[in-house]
């Protein structure tokens, strides 16, 4: 006789609530996933065109080779072939006074793969490149799990500290702490910081090397995944928003929904955004120590601009810009293979809360102008359509001593887990930190509640990962806006 499933109830459907859902319907759990959403993705989703001519993504999202929980749940979703992957780093930096140069890896082990370039790179002194370089190797021999007093100060002091200068942090440190962390290098955790240069650009040649989606999000997860935990016996419940959860006798009794239903469960994964956590949890539990710490994590945001000119403006697959309001723009006609004559652009903006303020007008004549300072086609070019997006709380700020309000998985509640780019990761709001946040939940339950189950006519013992909540120093792929 088969036996009975276990059940979860996983609440959120971004990456880490369906990273958790796989993980835990591939060892033998029933589990129901409620969405609040029509679709699902969390911020990293795609939407139907306005004007009916495709797909859109909220926001240009990227992620590195070092992401490999990323990378391997795409994989188990079966979609890897519909991403890009650089064979070796290549990012063209410009700067629209002094031209354009290209930081990218050689055939040199790690850490000495970025330096002919390095060495090339035209927007530094060769002063500056010295200390850069000496900053490098103090970074990559830095032992942070010795070093607590890192998240307590900014990155920039630290760099300052190191003999960096105003134009070096500016064209280069702030180029990819900025890109990365989704805040000035002049506001975040030196901690953090640190981790994103040892694990994307230090400890391995090909680390950083850049992958993007050659669809739209939500065709590369949200459907796919959707069908993954389907076809294991699981549930996707889409516009089902979640109330509160039910507690009975210090334990987790039920997810109550909008529509008054109620979902019962032996675990629950709450895999929401840090600013909904407490409007969730029980009422009894919003003043605990231990979950209040969540409400104390600050946020930033992320604007995008995308454009759809009337011929091709931009060569590039993306660029990186300096001493220019256009942060990084990339050519979505080239990267989603689009046949036609005009070009779709992207220009994605990081640590963007000067901007959220501002008409979508006034933002679309302000880098439309700067895009014809920066392409000379785009002079002659006539803008078809625009659209712009933007998330004001977009993620978490990792401003310094943020490690401190970042939750662990586990909670005092025995059948109660948290999920989410924002818990105690050790990365950045990233997608590969949301992937793993997802995975440890799951790995947690599973380490806690082995199961036996009956495959082909035969009992097997689901094998518990030795993996168990991840809190500690890991590590890259930016998660981007929200319409």
């Amino acid at each position: 006789m088969t036996e009975e499933k276990p059940q979860a109830i996983i609440i959120g459907g971004g990456l880490a609530g369906l990273s958790a859902a796989c993980e835990l319907a591939d060892h033998g759990y029933k589990v129901i996933l409620a969405e609040r959403r029509s679709s699902l993705s969390g911020r990293a989703y795609s939407f139907a065109d306005p004007q009916g001519q495709g797909e859109v993504d909220n926001g240009q999202h990227v992620f590195l080779k070092c992401c490999t929980y990323y990378i391997r749940f795409l994989q188990r979703l079966g979609v890897w072939d519909k991403t890009r992957l650089q064979k070796r780093l290549r990012v063209t930096v410009i700067d629209p006074r002094a031209g354009a140069s290209t930081l990218e890896g050689s055939s040199l082990p790690a850490p000495f793969h970025l330096l002919p370039s390095f060495l090339r790179f035209r927007h530094l002194s060769p002063l500056d490149k010295v200390r850069a370089a000496y900053a490098m190797l103090s970074i990559l021999f830095t032992d942070r799990t010795k070093n607590s007093n890192l998240d307590s100060i900014s990155f920039y002091r630290w760099l300052k500290d190191h003999g960096q200068t105003e134009a070096a942090i500016d064209r280069f440190w702030n180029l990819i702490g900025l890109a990365t962390l989704n805040d000035n290098v002049r506001k975040v955790s030196a901690d953090l910081a640190m981790m994103v240069f040892q694990e994307g650009f230090l400890k391995r040649a090909n680390g950083a090397n850049v992958g993007y989606a050659a669809v739209g999000l939500t065709s590369l997860v949200g459907t796919e995944a959707r069908r993954y935990i389907e076809e294991r016996g699981g549930r996707v419940l889409l516009g089902q928003k979640t109330e509160d959860l039910l507690l009975e006798e210090e334990r987790i009794a039920g997810v109550r929904l909008a529509d008054g239903s109620v979902l019962r469960g032996e675990w629950y994964v709450c895999a929401v955004p840090h600013q909904m956590l407490l409007a969730v949890i029980p009422p009894d539990l919003r003043a605990d120590p231990f979950f209040g710490r969540a409400s104390k994590l600050t946020t930033s945001s992320i604007v995008n601009i995308h454009l759809w000119y009337d011929r091709p403006v931009m060569d590039l697959d993306f660029a990186a810009f300096i001493n220019s309001e256009a942060q990084w723009v990339f050519n979505k006609s080239k990267m989603w293979d689009l046949a036609d004559d005009g070009q779709y652009l992207d220009i994605s903006l990081s640590g963007a809360r000067h901007y959220i303020d501002l008409s979508n007008e006034e933002i679309i004549e302000r880098f439309t102008r700067e895009l014809r300072k920066l392409f000379p086609k785009a002079r002659r070019a006539q803008i078809e359509r625009c659209l712009v997006v933007k998330q004001p709380q977009a993620t978490f700020a990792p401003v310094p001593g943020s490690s401190k309000y970042r939750l662990p998985c586990r909670t005092p509640i025995e059948n109660l887990f948290l999920a989410g780019d924002w818990t105690a990761t050790g990365w950045p709001a990233t997608m590969e930190g949301a992937v793993r946040s997802g995975l440890a939940c799951a790995r947690e339950i599973l380490r806690l509640a082995p199961r036996s189950v009956q495959k082909g006519g035969r009992q097997e013992t689901i094998e518990t990962p030795t993996e168990t909540c991840l809190g500690g120093n890991l590590h890259l792929s930016s998660v981007r806006s929200k319409a």
